[in-house]
């Protein structure tokens, strides 16, 4: 019924933040709950699926269960048909509690009542308990695999796929100032991330997510469409006074040297540095390079920040990107997450 062959996607360093709009820490990943129950809602959507479980324990009593997944655009291309399970379903779930609400859980594997696995964790590729299954390294029946480069790409105006998901990961351990140690500390993503509230993360950490980006020539600029959220950065090849106004993904500049693009960007007035409650100030300044290879395939990524509010040095990291593999930029359509207390 499902073929577990396939194109396989390579996945270097890739991890379950990765392909989520904010860190996973949350959940406690050395713990999998497994339950039983009936679906009462389920949302196919970015930037999380995620959906309602009702079970029942020995005694009778119902307990109400809210689950996270990876995105729809993430699950979509690993093979996950839209609404495999829906509200009425009997299934079981496999999932990593959350250390902060107490029926929160961030699922990985959830089986259905005909016996098909669908694997959920965007990094997870094995599945649980059966031999039939949606998602990891599979595709569903009939969906084509990824070709491979066919050599007809060239330049920087294609769209480019990141290297096995390996973002440029933005959080970690970094050389924050003691008042950016200190409001981090006090930071609640419950209330504080904006992405929970699909509003669009600025510069730097739209550059930050394993989604698909397009470039185009427009009116002797650049222009660069990111999948997630469905940003576009406008990079300027001359100055533009009329544009320098502060905005969220800021004011950019680029020149080029031979193969690389090199971009400047000031007056971003975005509040965080990243995804996990870093702020960062008006001073803040990134500098890009984008490097296209000889044969037009890989696209090397470099992103420098700068912020003496923020950082006691600049950081610097790299990824890179791969082109020509039959991938498309899909509406992202973000929805408001459900974080509600049950």
């Amino acid at each position: 019924m499902l073929s577990q062959l396939g194109a396989l996607i390579v996945l270097l360093s890739l991890s379950t933040a990765a392909f989520g709009h904010h860190s996973q820490a949350e959940f406690d990943e050395n713990i999998i709950r497994e339950l039983e129950g009936e679906i009462i809602v389920a949302y196919w959507r970015n930037p999380h699926v995620n959906f309602t479980l009702k079970t029942v324990d020995d005694d009778g009593n119902e307990e109400l269960w809210e689950l996270e997944a990876a995105s729809w655009n993430t699950l979509s291309r690993k093979g996950v048909p839209e609404n495999v399970f829906k509200a009425g379903d009997q299934v079981k779930v496999a999932a990593n509690p959350s250390t902060r609400r107490p029926r929160q859980l961030s699922v990985s594997h959830v089986l259905l009542d005909n016996g098909i696995e669908v694997i959920l964790s965007p990094s997870g590729d094995t599945p649980r308990w059966s031999n039939e299954y949606y998602g990891g390294t599979a595709r569903a029946a009939g969906s084509a695999p990824i070709p491979e480069p066919s050599g007809s790409a060239g330049g920087l105006f294609q769209i480019w796929t990141i290297a096995g998901g390996r973002r440029v990961p933005l959080d970690g351990k970094l050389p924050l100032t003691a008042s950016a140690r200190e409001a981090v500390a006090g930071w609640d993503p419950m209330t504080q991330d904006p992405l929970l509230h699909c509003i669009p993360p600025g510069m730097p950490p739209t550059m930050g997510n394993p989604y698909p980006m397009q470039f185009r020539e427009d009116s002797g600029n650049i222009l660069l469409h990111l999948e997630e959220f469905d940003n576009v950065r406008t990079i300027y090849l001359s100055t533009n006074d009329v544009q320098r106004a502060p905005a969220p993904l800021g004011y950019s500049v680029g020149h080029w040297e031979e193969r690389t693009l090199i971009v400047a960007t000031t007056n971003i007035n975005y509040p965080y540095f990243n995804r996990v409650g870093v702020a960062q100030s008006k001073a803040v300044e990134t500098f890009e390079r984008f490097t296209v290879s000889e044969d037009g395939q890989r696209l090397d990524y470099e992103l420098t920040i700068t912020d003496p509010a923020t950082l006691t040095e600049p950081v610097t990291w790299s990824t890179y990107y791969v082109s020509d593999r039959g991938e498309v930029i899909k509406p992202y359509q973000c929805n408001v997450e459900r974080y509600v207390e049950k």
